[in-house]
C-alpha cells in the first residue's frame, strides 16, 4: 500500500503547514521582494451562455464523420496532467475514414507533430467558434499541397503555422482529410474539438447537436473517505476508507460492499466513476457529480469548459497518489485555495464534512451523463462526538525542509543543488522536503529527492532545477544531462549549461541526478538493404538513442533534402519514395543527432 505514504505524512504534519504556520522563513530562502504577493496568473473563462444555446443553433455544426457516432472518450475526462479537451470518435479501428468540415469557415492553423495530436486542422467559423481535428492520417487538397510545400520550403516534417482568413476557405461538408493514428494516439480515431475563437477555450462539442445514443447509466466504481485532520478516525482507522473491498474466498475473489461506518472528526470524500456510451465499451468521463449530505446538496462537480493554461490543476482535484499508483481517479470534495476556476464546487466551505453529534447521517452521490441517466450511491455514517481509542500513526523521518507559501516563490539553495519554485505552482501552503540519496550505476552525482510534505501533487508551473557539473567532467559538460531517477530507470531532462552548472525545467517532484551521454543515436533499416534493389514506395528505418533522446533527424536522397516522418510509437522514420527514386543506384543519407550533441550518419545505395 505504498500510495498511502504521503497521506501518512500529511496527517502527521498537517498542523505545521497551515496558513498561520507558513510564515516567511528565517535565513533568507525567499527574497525580500517576495513580501509583495504577485497576482495569481488566472484568466477568466468565457461564460457558456455567450454561445450556448442562444447564438448557435443545434444544427449549425455537422458531424465531422458521416458514419454513426460512437464515442471512445468524452469531453473533460481526467488524463495525466490535463483534461481531455474534446471528444474521441471511433472510426472502426482502421485509418482512412473521411473527415469533413463541420461548418463553413477558413483554415486558421495547421499543425504537424510526431507527438500529441499528430496532424491537426483548425477551422475558424463566422459564429466566433473554432473546430479542431487531430490524429489525422493525411490531408486532402488543397491542404495536402500546402503542407507538402511548407515542409519542403522549411526542410521540416513538424511545423505549426497560423493562416490568414483569405488563405484556405472551406464549406460545410467539404472533405478535409482522413482519420488516422498519428501523434500520441492509442489507436485510429478522430479527436474533435470546438473552442471559443477569442481565446481557444474548449467547450463540450456534444452541446452542439451531435446525435448519439446512450441508454447506459454511469458506473460508480468506488467511493473513498479521507481523514481531514490528524485526529480524524474512519471506521476505527486513521487511514482512508474504501467503500468497496475485494476479498479472497474459497471460490476466488469477490467484492464486499460496505454501507455504513463510524466517523469522528472532519473528513472529505472522493468518488471514482465513469460512463459508457453505446456502442462504446471504454470508460468515458461523466457529465456531472453531486454529493448530498443528509438530503442537502453539499458539493458538485461539472466541467463544460476550461482554460488550457489551467488544465494542469486537474491533479489537485483528484487523489493524485492513488491515481499515480493505480490510474483510478477519485475526484475529491476537498478544495485547495490555489486551484483557479475550479469545477469542484462545495456549497460552502472547502468541501470538508464535519459532524459534532452522535447521530446517523447519509451521504448520497448522484452521477449524471449528458443524456440525463443517473446513478446513485448511498452511504450511512454514524458520527461520534468523543474520540475513539485508535493507535497513533508511526512517526515518519524526513530530511531538510523549507516551508512554502504557495503565493510566493521558493528558492531552495544549497551548494550542490538549487530548486526554484515559481509562485502559484503549488495549490496550498506546504513544506518542501529534500533528501540526498547515494548514486548508483552510471549516475555521477548525489541523487536529490524533492517532495511536498502534505499534498504530493505535480506543480502547476515548471520548476527550475540546477546541479553543479560533477568534478572531473568539465571537458565533457556539453554531454552531461540531468536525469530523473525512478529505481533503475533514468529519464533525461532537457538540459542547458550555464557556467559550471547544469539547469533544467522540471514538471514533477521526485529524484534527480546527473548522467553522461557520449553515445550517438543509432539507425537500422527495416525494409531495405544497402546495394540491394528496392521496389517499395516507402523506406522504413528504426532510430533510437540510449539516453538524451533524438533531437534532430534528416534524410537526403541524391543530395537533396527529402521528407521523413517520425512515428514515436514505433520509433521509426518513414520516407515516401514513390516518384523520387531514379532508375539505377540512388544515394540515401540519414543524419541524426541527440540532445547531448552526439551525431550519427548512415549512407546507403538503393537500387531502383
Amino acid at each position: 500500500m505504498h500510495f498511502y505514504r504521503y497521506f501518512l505524512l500529511s496527517l502527521l504534519f498537517l498542523s505545521h503547514v497551515s496558513l498561520a504556520a507558513c510564515q516567511q522563513p528565517q535565513g533568507g530562502s525567499q527574497t525580500s521582494a517576495d513580501s509583495i504577493l504577485p497576482e495569481p496568473p488566472v484568466a477568466t473563462p468565457l461564460p457558456l451562455h455567450s454561445v450556448v444555446p442562444d447564438s448557435v443553433s443545434k444544427d449549425y455544426f455537422d458531424h465531422p464523420l458521416h458514419i454513426p457516432v460512437s464515442l471512445s472518450a468524452a469531453f473533460a475526462e481526467i488524463r495525466p496532467n490535463h483534461y481531455h479537451s474534446g471528444i474521441d470518435l471511433r472510426v472502426g479501428g482502421k485509418v482512412g475514414e473521411n473527415v469533413y468540415a463541420d461548418a463553413d469557415g477558413y483554415i486558421s492553423r495547421i499543425r504537424v507533430s510526431p507527438w500529441g495530436g499528430g496532424k491537426h486542422i483548425y477551422i475558424t467559423h463566422p459564429n466566433g467558434l473554432r473546430s479542431v481535428y487531430m490524429h489525422l492520417n493525411d490531408y486532402c487538397e488543397p491542404l495536402a499541397s500546402f503542407v507538402r510545400d511548407y515542409q519542403y520550403a522549411h526542410q521540416t516534417f513538424a511545423f505549426d503555422v497560423d493562416l490568414p482568413p483569405d488563405s484556405i476557405t472551406v464549406t460545410k461538408g467539404q472533405l478535409l482529410a482522413h482519420a488516422g493514428n498519428t501523434g500520441g494516439s492509442g489507436g485510429p480515431h478522430l479527436h474533435y474539438e470546438i473552442r471559443f475563437a477569442d481565446n481557444d477555450q474548449p467547450i463540450n462539442p456534444l452541446y452542439f447537436g451531435i446525435r448519439y445514443t446512450d441508454p447506459v447509466k454511469p458506473t460508480i466504481a468506488n467511493v473513498k473517505l479521507y481523514p481531514a485532520s490528524p485526529s480524524s478516525v474512519l471506521d476505527g482507522s486513521r487511514l482512508p476508507w474504501f467503500n468497496v473491498v475485494t476479498k479472497k474466498g474459497r471460490k476466488g475473489s469477490y467484492t464486499k460492499r460496505t454501507d455504513s461506518l463510524q466517523v469522528f472528526g472532519p473528513f472529505y470524500a472522493g468518488i471514482f466513476c465513469y460512463d459508457v456510451s453505446e456502442p462504446s465499451t471504454g470508460r468515458n468521463g461523466v457529465e456531472r457529480i453531486e454529493l448530498y449530505v443528509d438530503g442537502n446538496l453539499f458539493w458538485s462537480y461539472n466541467s463544460p469548459t476550461f482554460l488550457f493554461e489551467e488544465t494542469r490543476a486537474v491533479n489537485a482535484l483528484i487523489d493524485y497518489p492513488q491515481y499515480a499508483a493505480t490510474k483510478d481517479y477519485y475526484i475529491l470534495t476537498r478544495t485547495l485555495p490555489g486551484v483557479p476556476n475550479s469545477p469542484s464546487r462545495p456549497v460552502a466551505g472547502n468541501g470538508v464534512i464535519s459532524f459534532s453529534d452522535n447521530s446517523l447521517h447519509s451521504l448520497e452521490y448522484r452521477v449524471y451523463d449528458l443524456k440525463g441517466n443517473v446513478t446513485k450511491r448511498l452511504l450511512k455514517v454514524r458520527s461520534f462526538s468523543a474520540p475513539p481509542a485508535v493507535e497513533p500513526l508511526p512517526a515518519v523521518a524526513r530530511g531538510e525542509s523549507e516551508p512554502l507559501d504557495y503565493r510566493r516563490p521558493l528558492r531552495f539553495r544549497r551548494s550542490d543543488v538549487s530548486l526554484l519554485i515559481p509562485p502559484y505552482s503549488l495549490y496550498d501552503h506546504d513544506t518542501i522536503v529534500h533528501n540526498r540519496l547515494q548514486p548508483s550505476g552510471s549516475l555521477l552525482s548525489t541523487v536529490h529527492h524533492f517532495v511536498p510534505l502534505v499534498n504530493d501533487i505535480p506543480p502547476h508551473f515548471a520548476m527550475t532545477l540546477s546541479l553543479p557539473v560533477p568534478e572531473g567532467y568539465s571537458s565533457l559538460a556539453s554531454h552531461l544531462v540531468i536525469v530523473s531517477v525512478d529505481g533503475s530507470r533514468l529519464s533525461a531532462q532537457s538540459t542547458r549549461l550555464q557556467g559550471n552548472r547544469l539547469v533544467t525545467d522540471i514538471k514533477s517532484f521526485g529524484s534527480y541526478s546527473v548522467a553522461l551521454d557520449t553515445v550517438p543515436p543509432s539507425l537500422k533499416p527495416s525494409n531495405f538493404a544497402d546495394n540491394r534493389r528496392f521496389a517499395g514506395n516507402e523506406l522504413l528505418v528504426k532510430i533510437s538513442d540510449d539516453l538524451s533522446g533524438i533531437a534532430t533527424y534528416a534524410c537526403f536522397i541524391n543530395d537533396s533534402w527529402h521528407l521523413a516522418e517520425y512515428d514515436p510509437k514505433t520509433a521509426s522514420l518513414m520516407v515516401p519514395v514513390r516518384g523520387i527514386l531514379q532508375p539505377g543506384p540512388n544515394s540515401v543519407v540519414f543524419r541524426l543527432s541527440d540532445a547531448a550533441g552526439n551525431s550519427h550518419e548512415s549512407s546507403f545505395s538503393i537500387i531502383r
